[in-house]
């Protein structure tokens, strides 16, 4: 398994609540999916349950990310077309 440090991001939101974090997520991407807890992005599972948003700007990937000791976060990971893809692919509307 990997780790969220071994891929570069940029932390949008820090510390927020998961309400927020849907909010902030819908708001700054023009797509959002939700996918199950334990959905890997760059082979790193996401925690929660089974709606974690995950918004597309671009080719930009923003999801909700869970920080063990820290608490939840939003965070970018740019020039994201592969994950893009997979997700499209995976939750189509």
């Amino acid at each position: 398994m990997s780790c969220i440090e071994e891929i570069p991001y940029i932390i949008m939101l820090s510390r927020a609540t998961p309400k927020q974090c849907e909010e902030f997520v819908k708001k700054n991407t023009d797509e959002i999916y939700y996918v199950p807890g334990g959905y890997k992005i760059r082979e790193v599972p996401l925690v929660g349950g089974n709606a974690i948003p995950v918004g597309i700007n671009g080719t930009d990937l923003i999801f909700q990310f869970v920080k063990p000791c820290s608490g939840l976060y939003v965070l970018k990971i740019e020039d994201a077309q592969d994950e893009i893809e997979r997700v499209r692919a995976e939750f189509k509307k």
